[in-house]
């Protein structure tokens, strides 16, 4: 399938690159510089320069694609905007042709804080660094009403890859501190996805999502922050020291203090996803090791 990505030389998004065209896909992925797309390139994936804000400017260069996997994330205050304008733009490059999919990429913050475990039929309670994603993710699967198959899927927080994720921050403050700073106390729980398993699951989206499905992608861990915080620090070398900070009030630091347990066994059953990765906590190590080493 020719598939067209947004997010191409992200975190997410190189993954996702790379294992649509392991699968065998012609894969044309948007970058901001020819640079920051040269590993996607050296594996045979095709490059888009340009900018999401633009969508003229890759607008040629995806025509005619059946498949647009939405993964760039802007974290200004115009990304809102751009992730809205990105999700009419796909609508515009599919509308009318054979097969057109669309994969929208949320997140499992939109669902907020959760009591016990929930799933996607759990009512969503955005925090305020999200509270615009649910309208985004009705739009995307709104697509249908234009022949679009459109789905959305809601990863956890991701770990794993040079890069690390969110999870590799307790490393930093670790080496950096002698302990894993936690926000907050860190007793609330984080779903978790290991970058590769993901990468995986795109693949299978992109293939047989049913059109309107909506998906959690999340390992089968129940680990705390302060027991990933632990753990991290353990593998820094750090004896697992971990220190809890003030919160400082912000969006994104009160999305890092929910407390979630989510399950994924919809997307489990539905396109047999089997993730190899389900404790941060058992491989810390070797991620210390392969974040550590890209440094």
């Amino acid at each position: 399938m020719k598939v067209f990505l947004t997010g191409g030389s992200g975190y997410i998004g190189s993954a996702v690159a790379l294992a649509l065209k392991k699968a065998g896909h012609d894969v044309l992925a948007l970058v901001r510089s020819e640079a920051k797309g040269e590993a996607l390139k050296k594996a045979g994936v095709k490059l888009a320069v340009g900018e999401l804000g633009n969508p003229a400017g890759y607008a040629g260069s995806a025509w005619g694609r059946a498949a647009f996997v939405n993964l760039a994330q802007e974290y200004s205050p115009a990304g809102p905007e751009l992730d809205q304008k990105t999700i009419g733009s796909a609508r515009d490059l599919l509308r009318g042709q054979v097969g057109a999919t669309f994969i929208y990429t949320s997140g499992c913050w939109v669902q907020g804080a959760t009591e016990g475990m929930a799933d996607e039929s759990t009512t969503l309670k955005p925090p305020r660094a999200v509270t615009w994603r649910p309208a985004h993710e009705q739009a995307a699967l709104e697509m249908a009403k234009d022949g679009i198959r459109s789905a959305v899927i809601r990863p956890g927080v991701v770990y794993g890859g040079a890069h690390g994720g969110i999870p590799a921050m307790f490393f930093g403050t670790a080496l950096k501190h002698g302990a894993a700073h936690t926000v907050g106390p860190g007793d609330n729980h984080w779903p978790l996805v290991h970058l590769d398993d993901l990468a995986e699951l795109y693949v299978r989206l992109v293939e047989r999502a049913p059109a309107g499905s909506v998906y959690y992608a999340t390992d089968a861990s129940r680990l705390t922050q302060r027991e990933i915080a632990e753990a991290a620090s353990r593998a820094a070398g750090k004896d697992g020291k971990v220190q809890a900070q003030q919160p400082d009030g912000s969006p994104y630091q009160e999305a890092l203090m929910l407390d979630q347990q989510i399950s994924s066994e919809k997307v489990r059953n539905d396109l047999d996803w089997r993730p190899r990765h389900e404790s941060f906590a058992a491989e810390a190590s070797a991620l210390f090791k392969l974040w550590h080493d890209a440094r």
